[in-house]
């Protein structure tokens, strides 16, 4: 299982997360159907990749998605595979690119200690929700199996539909350690503009729109 801050991408170790950004797509998606965000990664050695949170979740997507990129004061310059070249400029916690598109940095998260329950943003079948406690613990129903598209974890164990534990955070990277089980590890991010980063309204949970509920 990919986990971009620690793992890499690709299935390459020694990839690891220098920034990232957001844009979400402009057009909100029907009622109940599944909110989907474009995101922008530079990684530490040079790489560059553009896309859905797919690319984080399926270690099979190959280095032929990545790009390069070298910054220059302000100015990020991305050439993308088939010679596609890309000029963004960094302003603060911002990057502006051709035709107006704007990116927001996503804030790295190692250590937090979130606090609420959040319940899956997309219609589901069954309810898929997890509650995290400032004292790292956790329960959940469906988030293995139904976001982060689970079967089995290490070890060849089966996924479980739900239970408790303890989870952690590291940097882009949630970690959710079962009692009595074998840890998953799944793509995590805060959007930006939330001002409470241990209560936001929304976050992303592998490749899923997690909402707050009140």
């Amino acid at each position: 299982m990919l986990a971009v801050a620690s793992a890499g991408a690709a299935g390459d170790p020694g990839l690891r997360v220098q920034e990232m950004y957001v844009r979400s797509i402009a057009k909100a998606p029907p009622a109940g159907k599944r909110q989907r965000f474009d995101f922008l990664v530079f990684y530490a050695d040079g790489a560059a990749y553009r896309g859905d949170a797919s690319f984080f979740a399926n270690e099979s997507l190959g280095k032929d998605r990545l790009g390069t990129y070298q910054a220059v004061g302000d100015d990020i310059r991305i050439s993308w595979p088939a010679g596609k070249t890309e000029v963004m400029r960094r302003r603060g916690e911002r990057l502006s690119g051709a035709a107006g598109t704007r990116w927001q940095r996503l804030p790295k998260v190692s250590g937090l200690r979130l606090q609420g329950t959040y319940a899956i943003a997309a219609r589901t079948a069954e309810p898929v929700w997890i509650e995290f406690g400032s004292d790292t613990t956790f329960w959940d129903q469906g988030v293995i199996r139904h976001a982060a598209n689970l079967e089995v974890l290490e070890r060849g164990v089966p996924a479980p539909q739900g239970g408790g534990g303890t989870y952690s955070l590291d940097e882009y990277t949630l970690t959710l350690s079962y009692a009595g089980g074998p840890a998953a590890r799944m793509f995590f991010c805060i959007l930006p503009g939330e001002k409470d980063l241990a209560r936001p309204k929304r976050l992303v949970v592998s490749t899923y729109l997690f909402e707050l509920k009140q």
